[in-house]
């Protein structure tokens, strides 16, 4: 089990990364290359979900988070993640991830929480699931940032 942890840890480590890389490079592939083929997204909580449809949907696939994903990045100068808690549980090839994550856009800079409750594949490789846990605050205020840069 302590090599499945590792791989598992390294395959958080390269999610994480890829996010910050897929900013600056301004290249969304970045963001699904560890994720399985039908890995499925979602954002909790769902009041929030509920509060911008036009922009969120309960659940996504890889094709429609890098589609909604290439606009946003174009809006975003960098972002910076310090990850602050890992949780990994071999046995259920499970993981949650608490990032501060800074996203400086042209208009301004925001710190958001974010809580990635993440399924692995039986090798631990590949996240077959993510469930993100948004700060509701301040993601508000990024994403309002990020929609008035993309009209």
């Amino acid at each position: 089990m302590a090599e499945l942890r590792s791989i598992i840890q390294k395959t958080i480590d390269v999610f994480v990364e890829n996010n910050t890389l897929a900013v600056k490079q301004k290249d969304v592939t970045l963001l699904s290359s560890v994720l399985a083929e039908h890995c499925s997204r979602m954002y909790r909580p769902l009041s929030f979900i509920q509060q911008y449809p036009h922009f969120f949907k309960s659940r996504i696939t890889n094709a429609e988070y890098e589609a909604q994903m290439k606009g946003e990045l174009l809006t975003m100068q960098d972002v910076s993640q310090h990850v602050t808690r890992t949780v990994i549980d071999t046995t259920q090839r499970a993981a949650n991830v608490w990032i501060e994550k800074t996203v400086h856009t042209t208009a301004s800079s925001s710190t958001v929480e974010v809580v990635c409750d993440l399924s692995f594949t039986e090798d631990g490789t590949q996240i077959t699931q993510v469930v993100e846990f948004v700060d509701t605050s301040e993601s508000i205020k990024v994403l309002e940032q990020i929609l008035s840069t993309m009209s």
